[in-house]
């Protein structure tokens, strides 16, 4: 993958090596930057078959690396503002993830893929993302309602307005 130094401008992925520099970013990128993602929309490739097959094992592996940190970054702040009682956050919180998640789907846009395997992949990611989700809104009415936190109750009002898809 080319790299430009100037402008820190990160040119869209052609091979396969350009891609797995690509997907190394990806891993390793703070949850705010979105060049490497907007890079990887444009990229393209042509290989063998095999080549291929490894560069689709490797975006399912990229895919699940990033959200696993993304999803990691979430609890650890969701729990620190419950632990400080610092709720107001929380909203934010959630439009982080879901900007995440609409990260993951860079995949998505990548024709040269199979429709098949994009489609696939899109779904899986939709209903583990979708899952984790609502199960965490649940985890937190279920608080609310315990110890009777009308604070959060208010930020829980203003979270379910967020639809993650």
């Amino acid at each position: 993958m080319s790299i430009a130094v100037e402008h820190t401008a990160i040119k869209a992925p052609s091979t396969y090596q350009d891609w797995l520099v690509c997907f190394d970013m990806m891993k390793n990128v703070s949850g705010a930057d979105t060049e490497v993602f907007d890079a990887a929309c444009m990229g393209s490739f042509v290989g063998s078959d095999l080549t291929k097959n490894a560069l689709q094992k490797q975006i399912v592996e990229t895919v699940n690396a990033f959200l696993d940190k993304s999803v990691k970054r979430f609890i650890r702040n969701l729990n620190e503002n419950i632990a400080f009682n610092e709720l107001s956050q929380t909203e934010l919180l959630f439009k982080r993830l879901k900007k995440d998640v609409a990260k993951s789907l860079f995949f998505t846009k990548l024709s040269f893929l199979p429709k098949d395997f994009r489609s696939d992949l899109e779904n899986s990611v939709k209903e583990q993302m979708s899952g984790f989700w609502e199960d965490t809104i649940k985890f937190l009415y279920e608080q609310s309602l315990e110890f009777s936190n009308s604070e959060l109750e208010d930020v829980l009002f203003l979270v379910k307005r967020i639809r993650l898809f």
